[in-house]
């Protein structure tokens, strides 16, 4: 059986530490436009991780939408989980709780996802607000904030502070102050999302198996 050919557009939720070397596996940085269509036609499966934001043209629904139909399009974590939620009628296969999210439209604009990245490292250097909202989940499953504050806390990190300015010292300032501690230790002990979900995703798109049952 010949060799299945991943090809993964990561960045910075999936960090380079979590990049292992994977028979088949290619690494490739955030997709721009046209990326993830020349990636389906020399590839088996295409794992949509991260894409440019911003400055640059990000890969569009009509570009996954076709690339469906030369490769496995799997989408998690950040650009692709949007992209594969919204392209999931068509093939494309969102992976994780952030794609779940997107799927199942309690996210909906591109924003929760955003973060300023490095130019060169693709190293993030914001707090993207999705993983704000798994934070608070976090803080109300503990008894730490009422979901009603957590879900205020999340609006305000969110409106009141500029994607490309957020860190978390910034977002935990807006919650109320006798939890703040609290969620900066939740924040930076477990909660990057993105990242988690990156990972599974790259653990689902070269395990051989599971890329049969997806195909299925």
């Amino acid at each position: 059986m010949a060799l299945t050919r991943v090809a993964v557009f990561a960045g910075p939720s999936l960090p380079s530490a979590d990049r292992h070397v994977l028979p088949g596996v290619t690494y490739l940085p955030p997709a721009a436009r046209g990326d993830v269509a020349r990636a389906a036609e020399e590839h088996d499966v295409v794992l949509l991780i991260d894409g440019v934001f911003h400055h640059d043209l990000a890969p569009t629904p009509k570009e996954v939408f076709a690339a469906c139909g030369r490769a496995l399009i799997l989408g998690a974590s950040s650009m692709g989980a949007l992209r594969a939620a919204e392209c999931r009628a068509y093939g494309a296969v969102p992976i994780g709780v952030i794609a779940g999210w997107y799927a199942s439209e309690r996210l909906q604009g591109d924003d929760e996802v955003a973060v300023l990245m490095h130019p060169t490292t693709h190293v993030a250097l914001t707090v993207p607000s999705v993983n704000v909202r798994y934070v608070a989940r976090l803080a109300v499953r503990r008894g730490i904030m009422p979901r009603e504050a957590a879900e205020l806390w999340v609006q305000r990190a969110r409106t009141e502070i500029y994607y490309a300015e957020r860190s978390w010292p910034a977002a935990v300032a807006l919650a109320p102050p006798m939890v703040r501690n609290s969620l900066l230790r939740i924040a930076r002990s477990e909660g990057d999302l993105k990242r988690w979900d990156a990972r599974f995703a790259l653990r689902r798109a070269s395990d051989s198996r599971e890329r049969r049952f997806v195909r299925a």
